[in-house]
């Protein structure tokens, strides 16, 4: 040892001992102290003060040793951990008991569970991404119809009153005399609107909200527009719709001559009075259960009666080339047949948002979101034999 007086032994050994002590000793940490302890008691000449520090520090070390860490071992850095050290050293005393053939107790605490003793479901929950939407009719009759845009607050169409005429004469006989007239028609560009108010808190603290109320507020709007293109009368601040500028369904050379008439063959006469009235159809336009009544039809022996001019499976069915488009904007039981590049449709202002306040939304701390859109319809007066609208109950009894 360094040559030191007795009294800086003892303060050395002291001092090593508050150090190596503080915490719970570590097998290398005992063993220092032993090897410090080790080199006094080889001293030859030994002071009282020396022999007196010497039996204390013995003492000290015996009382340490039971309680010292294996020197691999590292301290728990929380308290799971320490809880997954202490049940390993158990599971490993248990298997090694009952390796040897050799009892083994436990000791059984007050069961813990999350039914008793947890309060709350935040931190056993899993947050779905979205919001679970009540379900809106798709939009149909829009992408179907023949849409423009204006800039105006009319659209205005010439429409031919009377064709010219023309016909086979002899030499020097008079020709026929047409004289061509012309209509200006006007159609009104009308507004589709809806607005909710919100408290900024809602927007600043639900981060999904504001897009959400955004894209309801604009489905809204899509679905009344779509509604309206199908069925709108035109009246006040209805837009026009198809149906309302259709020309009705005719049984025609039809009327009485067809045995066990049905839905199809309802469709197919329409079919026909529309290319009577030379044009071409493209859409029918059902609800979904008449959709069902075709593919379900069967004979009276129970077999399907599901035409060959019927292709497809919806949302691409077709009846005798026909694009089927099934609407629950359609009334049920009814039907609508046409030529749809001769339904007009024009956007003066698509569907936007604007956020603003409203009355006393300032005050109250509130914002008012609102969706509006501008937009006009309609077939041409001389098209409405694009289009042929009826029931089915009707139809087939006159069949």
């Amino acid at each position: 040892m360094e040559n030191l007086t007795p009294e800086q032994v003892v303060e050395k050994l002291n001092g090593l001992f508050a150090e190596k002590t503080k915490g719970m000793a570590t097998s290398e940490e005992v063993n220092a102290i032993k090897s410090e302890l080790g080199k006094l008691t080889s001293l030859e000449e030994k002071s009282a003060s020396i022999e007196s520090a010497i039996a204390k520090f013995e003492g000290q070390l015996e009382a340490i040793k039971e309680t010292a860490k294996k020197s691999n071992e590292k301290a728990p850095a929380n308290l799971s951990q320490a809880i997954r050290m202490v049940v390993a050293e158990k599971h490993t005393e248990m298997l090694d008991n009952v390796a040897k053939g050799n009892d083994f107790n436990m000791e059984v605490k007050t069961d813990t569970t999350i039914t008793g003793d947890y309060t709350g479901t935040y931190a056993l929950t899993t947050l779905e991404a979205g919001v679970n939407k009540i379900a809106r009719p798709i939009r149909r009759i829009m992408e179907i119809s023949n849409v423009g845009t204006t800039s105006s607050k009319f659209v205005t169409y010439i429409a031919q009153d009377t064709q010219s005429t023309t016909g086979f004469i002899n030499e020097a006989g008079t020709k026929a005399n047409g004289q061509v007239q012309y209509t200006e028609v006007s159609v009104a560009v009308k507004k589709v609107a809806g607005f909710i108010k919100v408290s900024k808190e809602m927007l600043s603290d639900l981060s999904f909200v504001q897009a959400e109320i955004n894209n309801d507020l604009m489905a809204s709007i899509e679905q009344n527009m779509d509604d309206q293109l199908l069925n709108g009368n035109g009246a006040g601040n209805n837009i026009d719709g198809v149906i309302n500028q259709s020309t009705a369904w005719a049984a025609g050379i039809f009327a009485g001559a067809v045995t066990n008439p049905t839905v199809i063959d309802v469709l197919r006469v329409a079919k026909a009075q529309i290319e009577g009235a030379n044009f071409t159809p493209t859409h029918i336009v059902l609800h979904p259960d008449d959709v069902a009544r075709i593919e379900m039809s069967k004979t009276t022996q129970g077999e399907y009666t599901y035409p060959n001019f019927a292709m497809g499976m919806a949302p691409n069915m077709q009846l005798s080339g026909l694009v089927i488009i099934s609407s629950t904007n359609m009334t049920s039981d009814n039907f609508l047949v046409g030529d749809f590049t001769k339904f007009n449709v024009r956007v003066r202002e698509g569907v936007n948002i604007q956020v603003g306040y409203e009355g006393d939304d300032f005050a109250r701390n509130m914002v008012s979101i609102l969706a509006e859109a501008r937009l006009c319809s309609f077939v041409k007066q001389n098209d409405t034999g694009a289009f042929v609208t009826g029931d089915f109950t009707t139809a087939i009894a006159a069949l």
